[in-house]
């Protein structure tokens, strides 16, 4: 197979580089990831039953919103199970041979993980049905116009998905484990980022400063170990010496955050930011009396596609990567007119049949930025509202 056919199916060689630098944040087993214990206790029986029977385990479907380590559970199975671990992305096979040449390299037992499997071709789904079933794939040789049967060893398959429901229901049927994976809480993100510091950098993380990463974590892991890679790459470079706990100070963390163009709020990026104000100006004037959970009046309901042209985004991107969190229950926790601090705990963003919808507590969200701005935060960035 040709080499750039291997990199468009398993990774591109910057994006190997920054896998490699994030599988050094990644637990390697069960005693290390925090969170998801029910998930965690069954796959520990599925795979000690494989222990003793060597029966791989079942095929697996992990269910979830991006971000709540489903690549990383994938990972520590078989590294739990003793066995070697394929990684594909299904965004990348484009035809059932992109997929077979990288499993006919598989030994028995072994873990193939299926990343967003749900962006397979329905035909290229069809082709997994014999794989999963009795592993056997049928090839055609279109020079002699026949066709082989191959047959598999054994393995596991380990699919992920946002979007269960783009795939075949054959499909489905055949991982006879589904496990819904949920986002984490700040706790468990503090615990995260506590044990990440310690095992990668040696060092024990204030526990505010942790809180602060974890608040700002958007209930992801992979931020938090973003966070937590930029502050120290920030502590050491200020420093000739040995990065102290003490320097790790919150004066520090804003500096990082103004660095990556995150909020100090709710850790909202560039991104995220920028697909709010162009989803506010096409709004009519809000009214800020209404309840931070209601939209405003007479909203104007917005295309993901329009949305996501207006961003220069993927709309893939803008549904999986931006939209999830405003989606979401956001606590925002701000300070009126009077400096009183008040709490709204809502999502920023409604999806409707005609399109999103923003909710009013998106443009208290927005208000906020622009106060943070004028304190030096968001430099070069436009957030002014058309109807403002």
């Amino acid at each position: 197979m040709k080499q750039e056919t291997v990199s468009r199916i398993m990774t591109t060689a910057q994006e190997a580089n920054q896998i490699m630098k994030h599988e050094e944040f990644r637990p390697k087993t069960f005693d290390q990831v925090i969170g998801q214990d029910d998930t965690k206790t069954l796959l520990r029986i599925k795979i000690n039953a494989f222990r003793k029977t060597r029966v791989s385990i079942v095929h697996t479907l992990f269910l979830g919103p991006s971000g709540v380590g489903k690549t990383t559970l994938a990972n520590v199975v078989a590294n739990e199970m003793g066995v070697r671990f394929h990684q594909i992305m299904a965004t990348r096979i484009r035809t059932f041979m992109d997929l077979y040449n990288v499993i006919k390299n598989i030994e028995e037992g072994d873990v193939v993980f299926l990343d967003e499997i749900h962006a397979l071709a329905p035909k290229i789904q069809e082709h997994l049905y014999g794989l999963m079933e009795d592993f056997t794939c049928t090839i055609e040789d279109k020079n002699l116009n026949t066709q082989r049967i191959i047959r598999i060893p054994r393995f596991t398959l380990i699919g992920a998905t946002t979007h269960s429901g783009d795939l075949n229901a054959p499909l489905l049927n055949r991982f006879f484990l589904k496990l819904n994976l949920t986002p984490y809480t700040t706790e468990e993100l503090k615990n995260i980022i506590i044990t990440a510091s310690d095992r990668i950098y040696g060092i024990d993380i204030p526990e505010d400063i942790a809180e602060r990463l974890a608040g700002l974590s958007r209930k992801t892991a992979r931020i938090a170990y973003n966070l937590l890679r930029s502050l120290m790459d920030i502590a050491e470079s200020n420093t000739a010496g040995r990065v102290k706990p003490e320097m790790l100070t919150m004066s520090l963390v804003n500096r990082m955050l103004k660095l990556e163009q995150i909020d100090p709020i709710i850790g909202l990026d560039y991104a995220s930011r920028k697909y709010l104000v162009a989803l506010l100006r096409e709004q009519p004037k809000p009214d800020f009396k209404n309840d931070p959970n209601q939209s405003a009046l007479q909203a104007n309901a917005i295309g993901i596609k329009t949305l996501a042209t207006y961003i220069n985004e993927q709309e893939s991107t803008v549904a999986s990567m931006i939209e999830p969190f405003l989606m979401g229950d956001i606590e925002l926790v701000y300070a009126d007119e009077n400096r009183v601090e008040n709490r709204i705990k809502s999502p920023f963003v409604r999806i409707t049949k005609k399109g999103r919808v923003p909710l009013n507590a998106a443009f208290k969200y927005v208000r906020i930025c622009q106060t943070l701005q004028k304190q030096g935060w968001f430099s070069n960035e436009s957030l002014n509202i058309k109807s403002e």
